[in-house]
């Protein structure tokens, strides 16, 4: 059988058709089918072949040096490090996995892995990775770092807890040590914060978005509610309803938080969103700072994926500063979370054409009666209300990065 598909791919491939002989081939050696694939060598070569076709001659090198030599450590741990760079995180994790086979307890192979997986969105496979791996943990702080995130990934909390000590005594003078501790200690700190609020089960998905995140989730996707999506968006032609919605749900908290304007990012989706933002809530909108990040006020994004580069520099939250972005991926990080956004994606369509005017969105956002009971049937007011309680205001200190994936399961496609 396994001949059999091998043959197949080859086929595709030898009649040109790359779109279809790589869609079989990930799905064979891609995660977690790969794992104990027994020819992998030679599916390497026709990736190989895949990738000399589409002109990553470096990609194609690394493939051909394995099939030469699948038995090496060195060669493997580079071709899986190449392939996460290009988007090929569950081909990745399988060339890896082969490659700790080889090598044991790597902690440069290990971590690797796991990168791979956490890409793919496996933390539950990443955190069985490391959980037996407690003499390794205990002298590598990477390992404990993903371990301890990776246990939030997939709602295991009480090792969260029980790992951070470890990250606190294991400080040195490495400054990204000290952030990735913070990043611990703050899902900790957010989890004790809304402790008998949210249920942080496997269907909660506004509260695992905050502990990890510690932004709000406003609205929740009523298709496939609540499995398979739990509340995400796959595929979404957004709507002006659906942001006019998003900003009357901003509108309190805002308030609460004394936000006295509104900035748009440069960016025309942004500044569609930040003028519907002014026009809706009645505040000033306010040109953007030629240096630095404004504060205090709300930022007001149409897409997290879409933040300019410079914008990294939110991070560092300021007094009454609120960055709201209507639409968050949910299949891949962003540099800075959201402390507010609207709702979840996967792949999504602004609600306007290039040439439409900006003004005259906004003015249609800002006027727009929202969404109806059928699109809100999923938001959950009642858990909504427990949660701002004592989710909101935001506390002090940085903000986090929008992780990809959660405890929450939703179904995604390739």
């Amino acid at each position: 059988m396994a001949d059999d598909e091998l043959a197949a791919v080859a086929a595709l491939i030898a009649e040109g058709d790359d779109q279809a002989g790589y869609a079989r081939l990930r799905a064979r050696v891609g995660w977690p089918h790969g794992k104990e694939l027994p020819e992998l060598g030679a599916w390497i070569g026709l990736l190989g072949t895949l990738a000399e076709r589409q002109g990553s001659e470096q990609l194609a090198e690394l493939a051909r040096e394995v099939v030469r030599d699948p038995d090496s450590p060195d060669r493997l741990y580079e071709l899986g490090y190449a392939l996460i760079d290009a988007n090929a995180s569950t081909i990745a994790a399988s060339v890896l996995w082969r490659c700790m086979a080889l090598v044991g307890d790597s902690e440069q192979v290990v971590c690797e892995l796991v990168s791979a997986l956490e890409t793919a969105l496996a933390h539950a496979d990443a955190f069985a990775v490391l959980e037996p791996r407690e003499a390794l943990r205990a002298h590598s702080f990477m390992c404990q770092y993903l371990y301890a995130f990776n246990a939030a990934m997939t709602g295991r909390l009480d090792v969260t807890r029980d790992a951070l000590p470890a990250l606190r005594d294991g400080l040195d003078d490495h400054d990204d040590h000290a952030t990735m501790a913070g990043a611990i200690a703050a899902i900790v700190e957010r989890a004790a914060r809304v402790a008998g609020a949210c249920p942080l089960d496997a269907a909660d998905l506004r509260g695992w978005h905050y502990v990890l995140t510690g932004g709000l989730l406003t609205h929740q996707s009523p298709y496939g509610w609540p499995a398979p999506m739990n509340g995400r968006y796959a595929w979404l032609q957004d709507s002006t309803a659906r942001i006019a919605t998003g900003l009357d749900r901003l509108g309190p908290l805002a308030a609460a938080a004394q936000a006295p304007c509104v900035y748009a990012p440069p960016g025309r989706a942004h500044e569609i969103v930040a003028r519907a933002a002014a026009l809706r809530l009645g505040l000033e909108l306010m040109p953007w700072p030629a240096i630095g990040v404004p504060a205090p006020g709300i930022v007001a994004l149409y897409d997290l994926a879409d933040l300019p580069p410079d914008l990294a520099k939110l991070v560092g939250r300021r007094d009454g500063q609120i960055v709201y972005a209507h639409a968050t991926p949910w299949t891949r990080d962003c540099p800075v979370a959201a402390d507010v956004t609207t709702l979840l994606y996967q792949s999504l369509l602004p609600p306007w054409s290039d040439d439409a005017d900006p003004d005259a969105i906004a003015a249609e956002i800002a006027a727009s009666p929202g969404l109806g009971d059928e699109d809100l049937a999923a938001d959950e007011p009642a858990r909504w209300a427990a949660l701002t309680a004592c989710a909101w205001p935001p506390a002090p200190g940085p903000r986090s990065r929008a992780w990809a994936g959660g405890p929450v399961r939703s179904n995604r496609f390739e």
